[in-house]
């Protein structure tokens, strides 16, 4: 017993007394080592701020809202009002939320961060808590829309696709100005919205037991029966819940404008960024149209892209050409994000990577298949569950086949990097569940 008192004093006190003590009893040395070390696993760790990006979105109605940058689970969503948001009675949220404006502005003006664990404080003035809902988030990436207008092109990656996220918003400043017809009055015109993310549970389990052909996004919901608390993941796990050590500015939004005539929205899910693999293919130019104004505005983003550039690209009116460039940059940038380690990248036609969720969308893992020069070919990328499948002994090339993790993906071809340890345990218990 006194062993323990005279350890556990030491904690606090003045170092050179401690010293002195481990000079007359070097015994106690290995048992202070143990209490300090005990000491320190018991701390809790800091929440640390992975990222965060500013956007804003037109408010219709009252109201804008924040998509699963997926698309899956929009229609199963029925609204009950948790503060300022609105999710499913239960306070879940499958896809989609909507987010009431209380001031009744026309723009919402939002900053949103991911965090790899609940930060410990809150954001302090002018902030004010709006609300909280549980996300189960398809795709682990999420944007802003307006009620009958598309994505505002910016994007957030919260961390690993089928992952529970908790979400706090907080309302700050309303900025208001004269009304139309005068009078001295004055209406909301801005309002400024914080969004906070941070993972609570790994709920891909219960959606890879769904249907065979992707898993079913309502399943997730099932990981909801368990202790959260007891479920968090550890970030060091994944490399989604972890910062680039060379941060990228977040890219500029697209701000809100109304639509001029004739103008389409384009909506491709494109990422540009270094990789080595298949080349790019440039369509030929039409008599009729101005290639200057594709270069001019797409810039050094035509040597980025992973793959063809869109049929019609060279006929677009400079608003499409720029939403273009502004989806090209944020794709680009969420590309990095998914690779904070800087590993080895492969460029693949789409088609040859299959995953056992929802099709094949950036953060998702999967089995990719290539032809390569021998059995040792590629062997950075498809380094996890990596095999020989078959050889082409006239062409002498080998099918090898790996488990990857998509990057990006662009007009029918994606970057890839090996999966890590956690992300390919979802792949390999998927084939060894179903043979």
């Amino acid at each position: 017993m006194t062993l323990v008192k005279q350890t556990c004093s030491f904690e606090h006190a003045d170092e050179s007394m401690a010293l002195a003590v481990l000079i007359e009893r070097p015994e106690l040395s290995l048992v202070i080592a143990k209490v300090r070390l005990t000491t320190r696993m018991e701390e809790p760790a800091m929440a640390k701020l992975i990222r965060s990006v500013h956007d804003e979105a037109p408010i219709s109605y009252g109201r804008f809202y924040l998509h699963d940058g997926s698309g899956h689970g929009l229609d199963i969503v029925k609204e009950t009002e948790h503060g300022a948001l609105l999710a499913e009675p239960d306070g879940i949220a499958l896809g989609q939320v909507a987010l009431v404006s209380r001031a009744r502005a026309r723009l919402a003006t939002v900053r949103m961060e991911a965090w790899d664990a609940e930060p410990g404080e809150g954001p302090g003035e002018p902030w004010a808590e709006a609300g909280r809902v549980l996300c189960l988030s398809v795709g682990g990436i999420v944007l802003l829309c307006g009620m009958g207008h598309g994505p505002t092109g910016q994007k957030l990656l919260l961390g690993p696709p089928h992952f529970a996220y908790w979400l706090s918003a907080y309302t700050g400043s309303v900025r208001s100005e004269p009304t139309p017809w005068g009078s001295g009055q004055t209406e909301a015109a801005e309002e400024s919205w914080l969004l906070r993310f941070w993972p609570v549970a790994d709920a891909s389990g219960p959606a890879l037991r769904g249907d065979v052909n992707g898993g079913d996004a309502a399943r997730m919901r099932e990981i909801l029966s368990q202790d959260l608390g007891s479920a968090a993941p550890r970030p060091a796990a994944w490399p989604a819940l972890r910062s680039h050590p060379q941060l990228e500015t977040a890219t500029a939004v697209m701000h809100v404008r109304l639509p001029d005539t004739g103008r389409a929205m384009v909506r491709y899910a494109s990422k540009s960024g270094r990789a080595r693999g298949a080349g790019r293919v440039v369509p030929s130019v039409d008599s009729g149209d101005d290639p200057r104004l594709v270069h001019e505005t797409l810039g050094d983003l035509l040597h980025d892209t992973l793959g063809n550039l869109p049929r019609n690209v060279w006929s677009w009116s400079r608003s499409m050409l720029e939403d273009y460039a502004t989806r090209l940059r944020v794709d680009r940038r969420i590309g990095r994000e998914l690779n904070p380690d800087d590993v080895l990248t492969l460029v693949l036609e789409a088609s040859g990577v299959r995953t056992p969720f929802f099709g094949i969308e950036p953060g998702i893992s999967g089995r990719a298949w290539v032809w390569g020069a021998d059995e040792s070919d590629h062997a950075d990328v498809l380094s996890v569950g990596r095999q020989a499948v078959a050889r082409d002994r006239i062409h002498q090339k080998t099918l090898l086949t790996g488990v990857v993790t998509v990057l990006r993906k662009e007009n029918d071809f994606v970057e890839v990097r090996a999966a890590t340890p956690a992300e390919a345990a979802r792949v390999l218990d998927v084939e060894q569940s179903r043979g």
